[in-house]
């Protein structure tokens, strides 16, 4: 059985400490960071076969000098068992 799962996640970060903080998560396997603001905000994505570790990535975002928040506003994972695809999808309001 194989596993896809990926979250969209918004991080807040200090302002000035923006940069830093998009090179950190950049560094993170797995992370991708899409986008950032002047104010401090930035759109990642956490992508993995494993559950847990997207779960334990985001939550390691908080150890990352400058980030205020880190929340999970979207998920969705696949799973391929004996050739089958099935699909689930979360939304979660922020």
């Amino acid at each position: 059985m194989s596993e896809f799962n990926i979250c969209g996640v918004l991080v807040h970060a200090r302002a000035e400490f923006i940069d830093q903080v998009e090179a950190s998560l950049k560094k993170i396997s797995g992370v991708e960071v899409h986008t950032k603001t002047d104010n401090g905000r930035l759109i990642v994505t956490v992508e993995s076969d494993e559950r847990r570790f997207v779960a334990d990535t985001i939550s390691s975002f908080h150890d990352v000098k400058g980030v205020l928040s880190a929340s999970m506003v979207y998920q969705f994972s696949d799973e391929i068992s004996n050739n089958e695809l099935t699909a689930t999808g979360e939304r979660m309001s922020a």
